[in-house]
């Protein structure tokens, strides 16, 4: 109860103890055209002597006074942030313990150590394994993960092919180490992965350059998989709170986390957080490359938004949300539309095609 003060206040306005209501404005609603607002509500408000109960703590007898919000500091240095702490594996799973699996990837030689949870049962009625997603434990963010797929990855650029997709691979009939991973966690035979990647029934999101990822897959028959959303602002702007949400996330089972940073230090950010996942990062490029102009969707174009995916996808990000169906013979649909376009990096895109009347240049250039 005491968490509902602040939403209290923040919805009513105190006047000498009197909750003066605020009414929406309803002209621009549909069905609201007519109806005016009164002109005395408030007044007549003001003058009124009223009692609501309060929101109180369930524990404290006194009322509760609205919590103050939690004042998120700027990074000071991109380059050394001062990380959070975050609890151990064990005070967040008592009865748990991370356990790895190893199987032989029989090409290569590699050693896999998959992991998972072993959740310990009362009684004698033994333990039961689980899919984990938090990845290496009690490792400093500063250092980063392990790079667990640095040596996969040098022995097939060594061998040389004219492309590094798991596709690719899957298409020639070879079973990466990444494929033997995911089997192993999804509890399925290697070929079966293989061939789902090779007919485009599932994907492997695993960036050559995302060398501290555990490898883990998507589609229709496998596991169903929950992605995270995190990313600062202008208003909060905090490499060490990204990295720290990232951490909480893959903790509590996410499989996939999308970094939708438009604040300060998006390079810095992204780069930390790569660092530290275990599990895919994705991005929306879109909203880097509106910053890159300032915030001015008219001076967007290809050449931009090009850059940025290059940038991003060097740098190791795992998937892209690009909004490729924005197309302009389909903006003139959303006006009459009670939330009109919900999607950011939709309306960015549209408010560029009605400037110029032009076509979506993502759909020009990212669609075969």
């Amino acid at each position: 109860m005491a968490a509902l003060q602040p939403s209290f206040s923040s919805l009513m306005a105190m006047n000498n103890g009197c909750n003066t209501m605020k009414f929406p404005k309803t002209a621009l609603l549909p069905g609201f055209g007519g109806i005016s607002r009164p002109q005395d509500v408030q007044d007549r408000n003001a003058s009124l002597t009223c009692s609501r109960p309060r929101a109180v703590s369930v524990t404290d007898q006194s009322v509760a006074e609205p919590a103050k919000p939690r004042q998120s500091k700027h990074t000071v240095d991109p380059a050394a942030p001062e990380f959070l702490p975050l609890p151990a594996f064990e005070d967040c799973f008592p009865r748990s313990t991370k356990e790895c699996s190893e199987v032989v990837h029989e090409e290569s030689g590699h050693a896999l150590k998959v992991p998972f949870r072993r959740v310990h049962l009362t009684g004698d009625s033994g333990h039961f394994d689980t899919y984990d997603t938090s990845g290496p434990q009690n490792i400093s963010p500063r250092l980063g993960l392990p790079k667990i797929r640095k040596e996969w990855i040098d022995r097939r650029e060594k061998l040389g092919s004219p492309r590094y997709t798991q596709m690719y691979y899957a298409k020639q009939g070879i079973i990466t180490e990444e494929m033997l991973y995911c089997a192993k966690r999804e509890n399925l035979a290697p070929e079966f992965v293989r061939s789902e990647v090779a007919r485009g029934r599932a994907i492997i999101p695993s960036n050559k350059r995302h060398l501290e990822l555990e490898p883990m897959i998507v589609g229709r028959n496998f596991l169903v998989k929950v992605n995270a959303n995190i990313g600062n602002s202008a208003v909060v702007s905090s490499i060490e709170e990204e990295v720290h949400k990232l951490q909480w996330a893959t903790m509590w089972g996410a499989d996939t986390v999308m970094d939708l940073s438009t604040g300060r230090h998006i390079h810095e950010t992204r780069e930390w957080i790569i660092r530290n996942s275990s599990v895919p990062i994705g991005t929306v490029p879109i909203y880097q490359a509106l910053e890159k102009v300032n915030g001015i969707a008219e001076d967007l174009s290809w050449e931009v938004f090009r850059e940025t995916l290059i940038e991003q996808a060097e740098q190791g990000v795992d998937y892209f949300t690009i909004h490729a169906g924005v197309l302009l013979r389909y903006i003139p649909l959303t006006a009459k539309r009670m939330t009109g376009i919900v999607s950011r990096g939709g309306s960015i895109h549209a408010k560029w095609c009605l400037t110029y009347h032009k076509e979506n240049f993502a759909y020009e250039h990212c669609t075969p």
